[in-house]
């Protein structure tokens, strides 16, 4: 599917999500152009379910501005965008939920949701124009039997970040090796393997 981006979010997107609907893209791509201004974005929702979909062309992969539901991405790739899943407003009722899923790029959400969690899924570098390979959350996420490629950076200043039996390639993140694996920046994220 190739979607010249309109008015959406705080500048324009792709395709629009609101709050409780579901966009399955039933293993289709969504390329979008015209949408790679600083707000401009490939999906925009307030909460909803994004699924079955490969996403790519925009500046952000899926942005919110704020939400009224839980948003809810399962098996969604995200690449050939500068930042993979990103968000300049939260409510503290719900949450970001993503599993089964591919981010390749920089992944980055404000603070203030009431949880977000990461299960199954993949951090690499982005592809095309942009060619990020870094996360920075702002609300205490967990990432669990995830896998990061090599030469990902995380920071995990700004909140509290878990990983549980997540990789970087084939070795298993510890408190012992996280740093020389995701850099400086992931030194005060809590590892729980069990």
């Amino acid at each position: 599917v190739n979607s010249t981006a309109s008015k959406g979010g705080y500048s324009v997107s792709g395709a629009n999500v609101g709050a409780g609907k579901v966009l399955d893209g039933n293993g289709n791509t969504l390329a979008v152009t015209n949408a790679n201004g600083t707000w401009d974005c490939a999906v925009y929702t307030n909460g909803g379910t994004i699924k079955n979909l490969t996403i790519n062309g925009a500046f952000r992969g899926i942005l919110t501005a704020g939400c009224s539901a839980d948003i809810v991405i399962d098996n969604v790739i995200i690449d050939d965008v500068c930042y993979t899943i990103s968000s300049d407003g939260s409510n503290p009722n719900y949450s970001i939920i993503v599993t089964n899923s591919t981010l390749n790029g920089w992944t980055s959400y404000t603070g203030g949701y009431k949880s977000v969690s990461f299960t199954n899924c993949n951090f690499g570098r982005g592809t095309g124009s942009y060619s990020y390979a870094y996360c920075r959350p702002y609300s205490d996420t967990t990432f669990t039997g995830c896998v990061f490629e090599e030469g990902y950076a995380f920071d995990a200043t700004y909140c509290t970040s878990t990983f549980v039996n997540c990789y970087v390639g084939d070795t298993l993140i510890t408190d012992d090796n996280i740093t020389s694996l995701l850099g400086s920046g992931a030194a005060n994220a809590v590892v729980s393997n069990g």
